[in-house]
């Protein structure tokens, strides 16, 4: 059962051995203003090659876990990359299936603390074109390189028009989970249509 609201322990093995980091879980809006922060770079290698850097989201997170930190004595030291480990942790949402339903689908994922799962209405195709539009700004670089920079808000928008009823929760679903949740629904819509429109 996953509750955002309860004190977390995450165990963070380092060659020092085992630090034990008491946390809470981020809010809706400093997960957002985490991913505003972190500004995604794609190269283009050539031949159809790209390569995709986070830079400087070691610091994004540092700060972050700064904020949710609890206050303990004798609490061990992290640097701003054992933070963003921490971070990451914190944000697992692995999506393990996508099922059909009537008119929707059902998203099955892996969080910190177990398995939840999300049923949504199908998106429709206005749904999926303001989604698209505002989830990520894409800004063109120079020597073949582009800026992207993820927005929450519109995936957090159309999770509440589409969620149905979600299971493994015991309160409000993060935006984190609502943002992967929204786009493996909207990835199983595409390949359903890819699929129908294979003239073999």
């Amino acid at each position: 059962m996953f509750d955002a609201k309860q004190p977390i322990t995450i165990h963070l093995r380092t060659p020092e051995g085992v630090k034990p980091i008491r946390v809470r879980f981020p809010t809706d809006d400093e997960w957002t203003d985490r991913q505003k922060k972190r500004k995604v770079i794609v190269k283009q290698l050539g031949r159809g090659v790209s390569e995709t850097t986070i830079p400087d989201s070691a610091e994004a997170d540092a700060a972050l876990l700064a904020k949710i930190r609890l206050p303990e004595e004798n609490a061990p030291d992290v640097d701003a990359f054992e933070a963003s480990r921490i971070i990451e942790q914190l944000s697992q949402a692995d999506v393990d299936d996508v099922a059909p339903t009537g008119d929707g689908f059902r998203v099955t994922m892996r969080v910190l603390g177990g398995a939840v799962s999300h049923a949504l209405r199908m998106p429709s195709a206005k749904d999926v074109f303001e989604y698209r539009r505002g989830f990520a700004r894409v800004l063109d670089l120079p020597y073949n390189r582009q800026e992207l920079i993820i927005n929450l808000a519109p995936a957090a928008a159309l999770y509440k028009k589409l969620v149905e009823s979600t299971e493994g929760y015991a309160g409000d679903v993060p935006v984190i989970h609502q943002a992967v949740a929204v786009k493996a629904a909207i990835d199983a819509l595409d390949g359903a249509f890819e699929e129908s429109s294979d003239p073999n």
